[in-house]
């Protein structure tokens, strides 16, 4: 009875387990780290984010465009008959309105005639557009301050350069030849009072005198601010 019982013991001890056991662990796949997936959370940031950039495009679009609209508008400039050569005499500065084809474009001109020069401004303040008035025998702008010598240029106050002016030029009936011009103004001598002056293109000017493209309002007309307008 011992035999049989150590020997059954021993082959209970050295077979192969048969009773019940627990399954293998199964390495289980964890969605996270895939970089392609895409929980709740970040699905609804990112449709924020989107819809925000949606909104503020929408917001910033219309205000960038109307901010710089003015300043890259191209206007067509036409030559205009402001009168004959009597109505301007040498040494005094006239006060004109010119209306072109474009009611937008109607605007006060003043014209300051010297023996060799003829000078038409527009009185349109270089701070930020306030209509200016002769002051003495220079202009003023009512709004800020601003102060200009009889040619325009600034004297005091905020403005950003000299007064705009016009290209113009001197014509003889009835042939409408040209007599005089702001590249040949030392013709003027040659000019009579039945000639006809034509006011054209506006543009701008800096400290120096040197002439540049128009401007708008508040804009220098040279250095890094002038890169910068209108932002």
């Amino acid at each position: 009875m011992t035999g049989n019982h150590e020997g059954n013991r021993g082959d209970t001890g050295s077979g192969r387990y048969a009773g019940p056991r627990a399954h293998d662990p199964v390495e289980e796949h964890d969605p996270h780290d895939d970089p392609a997936f895409v929980t709740r959370t970040k699905f609804l940031t990112g449709v924020a984010i989107a819809t925000g950039g949606v909104m503020t495009a929408a917001i910033l679009v219309p205000v960038v465009g109307f901010a710089v609209a003015d300043s890259v508008a191209k206007e067509t400039w036409d030559w205009v008959d402001v009168g004959s050569m009597s109505q301007f005499p040498i040494g005094e500065t006239s006060s004109i309105a010119v209306s072109a084809q474009d009611p937008e474009a109607d605007r006060r001109v003043f014209v300051r005639r010297e023996p060799d020069n003829l000078i038409p401004m527009w009185n349109r303040c270089t701070h930020l557009g306030c209509p200016v008035t002769t002051a003495g025998a220079g202009f003023a702008c009512p709004c800020h301050g601003g102060a200009y010598d009889p040619i325009g240029q600034v004297t005091a106050g905020p403005p950003a350069r000299p007064l705009d002016r016009f290209d113009w030029k001197v014509v003889r009936p009835p042939n409408g030849n040209e007599v005089a011009a702001r590249e040949s103004s030392a013709k003027l001598r040659d000019v009579q009072d039945d000639d006809r002056l034509l006011i054209g293109r506006a543009y701008s000017l800096d400290e120096d005198l040197a002439i540049y493209e128009l401007k708008g309002p508040g804009e220098p007309a040279t250095g890094v601010l002038s890169n910068l307008y209108p932002f």
